[in-house]
């Protein structure tokens, strides 16, 4: 009396979508092993056509996941620590050309540079230029 009261109850809760995986392999089991109510005999045939359908794959769990996110992250930073380590060099460096050629030494792009900013402060400021224009 006891399978029947199981057996219905889980067909039940089968049949509203409520149960388990382990639930339903017990229900398949039932079916397929127990004395099933005479008024549950027609699903006989399904529930042990169902028991033959092979299970999916598990997905990877969660514990998994983290581990292979672990490792993706890993290899994120150790790239960026290369990359910078190799450009970091690269910025260092002190170009200038000048009159059409590259010259990377840096007291000659230094002088090269406070030369024009002195020559910059001979040309008169655009304030100067109007009112040498306007004044004419």
């Amino acid at each position: 009396m006891r399978n029947d009261l199981k057996i219905r109850t889980l067909t039940e809760r089968f049949f509203e979508g409520e149960t388990s995986l382990a639930e339903e392999q017990e229900l398949y089991r039932l079916f397929r092993e127990g004395d099933v109510p005479e008024d549950l005999q027609p699903y006989k045939e399904m529930f042990a056509g169902f028991e033959d359908i092979s299970l999916p794959q598990q997905k990877p769990s969660r514990r998994r996941w983290g581990k292979v996110i672990g490792i993706a992250a890993s290899v994120a930073v150790l790239f960026a620590v290369g990359t910078t380590l190799l450009t970091r060099n690269s910025h260092d460096e002190c170009v200038a050309y000048i009159y059409g050629e590259k010259c990377t030494d840096k007291t000659i792009v230094m002088q090269q540079m406070e030369s024009a900013l002195s020559d910059m402060d001979d040309i008169a400021t655009v304030d100067e230029q109007m009112r040498d224009f306007f004044s004419e």
